[in-house]
């Protein structure tokens, strides 16, 4: 038996599902994540029944690190898949640039150009790649396959992908590109089983969560996404801002003498439901808050879902 291994690597944990390959289907045999792999580590793998299969923990304060937890994870799959074999890696890598609008086999002329779009998804997609690496460094003949949350959006038409800029910029590769499209591709594909009239016409579909976006589908493709250049445009999230008026960002560079590592630090980290709160950037944390400021939050991330 043939295994294939996906993987999401995130700052923090690394989520990670197991199929059986046979005669050229996919069946899903366990899934789970190893979490806060720098701080307190821990590792748990359940079966599709939902019955648990691993339960791990690291004593608290110990550093697993990303290479260390990838190899965990290999280590266990080699001691609880028998004599299986396995057969590739599937990685969500999230910006795929203007080049890639489907899965593509990872060498390093792809890895150079993902790395490149580094500074456009700098929360995630320098741990995506460094999940890619650490499963090189060990398994150099495994294929490894990236798949692209900017993908699914190569459908918008050009109107739809443009800001108004002059071309010496937007040549550059300055356009909106739309993210979490492996999501919005997943409920497109299911659409169907529940509502041909939303699957074939026109849906808006939400994604909601720490990151936060919208997209409009017409007959299942994406025409429109609240997300643009990076991930931090649209909705309010958990520590993202959403959009604002870029003066907004003048200001905070002439009046608030605040540099560009410092602006990216706020717009990314300390904005959104945590920043407006000072309590959280989780929902249910803020909606068992009795704290006005916590109400103000929520408030702010219905009002922005509903303006667009």
């Amino acid at each position: 038996m043939d295994v294939i291994l996906v993987i999401n690597a995130g700052s923090s944990s690394i989520k990670f599902h197991v199929f059986a390959a046979t005669n050229g289907t996919l069946d899903p045999i366990a899934g789970g994540k190893l979490e806060e792999i720098y701080t307190n580590p821990r590792f748990q793998v359940k079966r599709q029944s939902g019955e648990i299969i691993d339960d791990k923990r690291w004593p608290e304060g110990e550093c697993l690190g990303r290479d260390k937890a990838i190899a965990f994870l290999l280590e266990w799959l080699r001691g609880h898949a028998g004599d299986a074999s396995l057969l590739a890696v599937g990685h969500r890598v999230v910006h795929g640039g203007e080049r890639y609008s489907a899965p593509v086999r990872v060498d390093a002329k792809v890895m150079a150009e993902l790395e490149a779009l580094i500074p456009l998804a700098p929360l995630h997609q320098p741990h995506n790649l460094a999940a890619i690496r650490s499963i090189q460094a060990s398994n150099a003949g495994v294929p490894q396959i990236a798949c692209f949350d900017t993908a699914f959006h190569h459908t918008q038409p050009d109107v739809a992908t443009r800001f108004a800029l002059p071309p010496e910029i937007t040549q550059r590769g300055v356009r909106r590109y739309g993210f979490h499209g492996l999501s919005y591709e997943y409920v497109a594909s299911v659409l169907p089983q529940y509502d041909e009239r939303a699957a074939y016409g026109r849906t808006v579909v939400l994604h909601l969560g720490n990151g936060a976006s919208m997209t409009a589908l017409h007959h299942g493709k994406s025409v429109a996404s609240t997300m643009g250049f990076t991930a931090v445009e649209g909705l309010v999230m958990g520590t993202r801002s959403g959009s604002l008026d870029p003066g907004v960002v003048l200001w905070m560079m002439e009046e608030a003498h605040m540099d560009a590592h410092a602006i990216e630090s706020l717009l990314y980290k300390r904005s959104g439901l945590l920043g407006v709160s000072g309590i959280s950037s989780d929902m249910r944390t803020l909606l068992t808050s009795d704290a006005p400021a916590a109400a103000i939050a929520v408030d702010l991330f219905c009002y922005r879902i509903s303006r667009e």
